[in-house]
Order: C-alpha cells, then sequence, then structure tokens
C-alpha cells in the first residue's frame, strides 16, 4: 500500500472501449487519462456514427475521434509516421463536437480490447 497517486493513467480507451468507470476513478483523485490506441488501431474510423459526424465537420473520422478525446479531457497522443496524418492528427482544434455528436459517440461502447487485457495477461 502507498499514499502515492499516480499523475497519469494510460490505458486503452476510444469510442468502442470508453472504460468510464476508470475515467471516473481517475477524475475522483486527479489522475489524468491517458488514451493508449486513442484510434482502436483504425477499427473504429469506419463507424457509421463517426463517419457522419465527420461529414458534417468537413473532416476526417480521426480528427473527430481525436477531438472526442480531448472534449472528454482525456490525453491522446496518436501515433503516425506519415506527415499528412501527422498534419491532420493536430488539426483538431478548430472545431467542437455538439453534446449530440458526443452522446453519439458515446453509444459507441462495446468493450472492443485491440490490445491485451489488463485483467488477464500472464
Amino acid at each position: 500500500s502507498s499514499d502515492l497517486v499516480p499523475a497519469v493513467n494510460q490505458i486503452e480507451l476510444h469510442p468502442a472501449l470508453q472504460q468510464r468507470e476508470l475515467r471516473e476513478l481517475h477524475a475522483a483523485h486527479s489522475i489524468a487519462t491517458e488514451a493508449w490506441s486513442p484510434l482502436a488501431q483504425g477499427a473504429v474510423l469506419a463507424e457509421p456514427a463517426i463517419a457522419d459526424i465527420a461529414a458534417r465537420h468537413g473532416r476526417s473520422p480521426a480528427q473527430v475521434v481525436l477531438r472526442w478525446h480531448l472534449q472528454l479531457g482525456n490525453v491522446v497522443i496518436p501515433k503516425s509516421v506519415t506527415p499528412a496524418r501527422i498534419r491532420e492528427n493536430i488539426d483538431v482544434f478548430d472545431f467542437a463536437l455538439s453534446a449530440e455528436e458526443m452522446s453519439a459517440l458515446g453509444g459507441l461502447d462495446r468493450g472492443l480490447r485491440t490490445g491485451p487485457d489488463p485483467d488477464t495477461l500472464n
């Protein structure tokens, strides 16, 4: 047991795995939530709800998902080696998702893991 509280906890987090309880625990203890695999390795980018929101804003599905993370207060550092995608990934600060759009994205949680489950690893 320790009195030390982490400053940041990095967890798999994207629209298909939203981890609400853990994010609430983090918020209650002033722990920043960092999204690991914030785009679900691309698995959520074809979701119709995300595509519709992207079209409405004239943005890519990835930009919509990154904006969703930011509006939730998550730390998000998407991985890319493609210069055009790196530029696109940072271009998410000049639009906002409405409450209805955030709610639509909130409805996409289906427990999809793209990485190992920490409860069953090893």
